[in-house]
């Protein structure tokens, strides 16, 4: 049952064995950087064998990365040359390279959309920075990604590419230091086997910058409208208390290193949107599987792996009430952990899929919880915030305790709102322009609506069509 999740799924069949296969489950661990799994019956343990040494070795220096060639660089350059509407889709393997990604941007004039995982590795005050795709995005992410002619991924394996790099034809380079990751998501027009610092370095040396290209600059303006869009929600002082509101808080209180486990459902796409990440920060989610109850696990083992910063849980209502439980871990430990729990009474993210279907809601509603109390119990201290004005103070008081040792728990009563669903964003050429329609399927259930009536539904009133900024600055097809 573990043979898709590990590189090394071994049952141990005689005691004898045991040493050996536990050695090589470490160094196939340490060579693949993955899991490894050893299934032993329990009568095992109490087994006499023969004391035999074993001792599992790391060496102490990396082997050398792939270097991209000139003649691969310049293949590169050349198809960004003959490209219009020319984007990056940056993975975590950009390491901390990000400084000559956004400078070869700058250069040549491409906007960057980042993985999920590569969140704060790129500067996210950087201009041409788009965030994130798919569902847990940007706006202006999704939208100019669909207008791509020229998809530039760097170190990203991304899980949701069938999601994304099916939505239109374009021409499709990867840089990769394994090449079983070429031609994985998208037919391949140039694979360069090479480290992205090698490939950034060579690629900045070898091209001219380029005259300001109309597709980046339209980008530009069109985050810049988008990002003043979500720092309005975040600010608003008045009415129910949201989401939004509570992630201020979260920033405004959050170290320059931070550690964040991030749990699954909204809280995923409400982090990419208005958590302030840096590259100085640590944060973690479930990318893959999806699995809920990973925040509070996930707090408690970045606590004990930095026991000298802040560490946040940050959970849904739903997530939460599967492992609540090890609050009393948090207590028993002494680690000072600030668990925010965003409570709607509702599984939000579910609930958000199947109001886009012709469906009735099926098991989305959750009771009613008291979670400061269930935290009491547990001996963390609790808080209950209800309103816009009682959540300064408690977060004051959670920097309070945190500081003074000690796990506190935030039980924040939000509405149910609905974050903007960017990816019902579609983009067609009609008649040699580009337009901007929202999804069928999304109409289906919601009725008929312009992009324009779309962003008001999600007091979104300001939000233009990326096609705006299209023709303000003269992208074409």
């Amino acid at each position: 049952m573990f043979s898709d999740v590990a590189v090394y799924n071994r049952v141990v069949m005689t005691p004898e064995s045991l040493p050996y296969v536990v050695d090589k489950a470490i160094r196939e661990a340490y060579k693949n950087s993955s899991v490894s799994v050893i299934i032993m019956p329990n009568n095992f343990g109490y087994v006499e064998i023969p004391d035999v040494d074993y001792a599992s070795h790391t060496a102490e220096k990396s082997l050398p990365l792939p270097q991209a060639t000139d003649t691969e660089v310049d293949q590169f350059l050349e198809l960004v040359k003959e490209a219009k509407r020319p984007i990056f889709h940056v993975g975590s393997g950009i390491g901390d390279k990000a400084h000559l990604l956004v400078e070869l941007s700058q250069k040549l004039q491409i906007p960057i959309a980042v993985a999920g995982l590569a969140k704060g590795k790129i500067p996210e005050d950087f201009e041409a920075n788009l965030g994130t795709l798919n569902r847990a995005a940007s706006k202006v992410g999704d939208e100019a990604f669909a207008a791509a002619d020229l998809v530039i991924a760097i170190g990203t394996n991304f899980p949701f590419a069938n999601l994304v790099y099916r939505s239109h034809y374009f021409k499709f380079v990867s840089v990769d230091i394994d090449v079983a990751n070429f031609g994985r998501h998208h037919y391949l027009d140039l694979g360069i086997l090479s480290d992205s610092g090698s490939f950034l370095q060579k690629a900045l040396e070898r091209s001219a910058t380029i005259a300001p290209r109309p597709f980046y600059q339209a980008s530009v303006a069109a985050m810049k409208d988008w990002k003043s869009y979500l720092e309005r929600l975040m600010q608003k002082m008045d009415g129910p208390l949201e989401f939004e509101q509570v992630y201020r808080e979260i920033n405004r209180i959050s170290d320059i290193n931070a550690v964040y486990g991030i749990d699954v459902g909204d809280n995923i796409i409400n982090s990419f949107r208005f958590l302030n990440f840096t590259p100085e920060k640590k944060w973690t989610i479930s990318a893959l599987f999806a699995t809920m109850g990973y925040g509070l696990p996930a707090s408690i083992a970045g606590q004990f792996a930095f026991p000298n910063r802040q560490v946040f849980n940050i959970a849904g209502d739903g997530a939460f009430s599967m492992v609540m439980q090890d609050l009393t871990t948090q207590v028993k430990y002494q680690l000072p952990v600030i668990n925010i729990v965003t409570s709607n009474n509702s599984l939000n993210f579910i609930k958000s899929e199947q109001e886009d279907l012709v469906m009735n809601f099926s098991g989305v509603d959750l009771y009613e919880v008291d979670f400061a109390k269930v935290a009491e119990g547990m001996g963390v201290e609790g808080i209950t915030v209800k309103t816009l004005e009682e959540l300064p103070a408690a977060f004051d008081r959670a920097l309070e305790v945190s500081r003074d040792g000690k796990p506190i728990l935030i039980d924040a009563k939000i509405t149910d709102k609905r974050g903007i669903p960017v990816e019902e964003l579609e983009l067609d050429i009609v008649d040699g322009e580009f337009v901007e329609r929202i999804s069928a399927g999304y109409q289906e259930t919601h009725g008929q609506m312009s992009p324009e009536e779309f962003f008001a539904t999600y007091d979104g009133q300001e939000l233009r069509p990326i096609t705006a900024y299209f023709k303000e600055y003269g992208v074409k097809p």
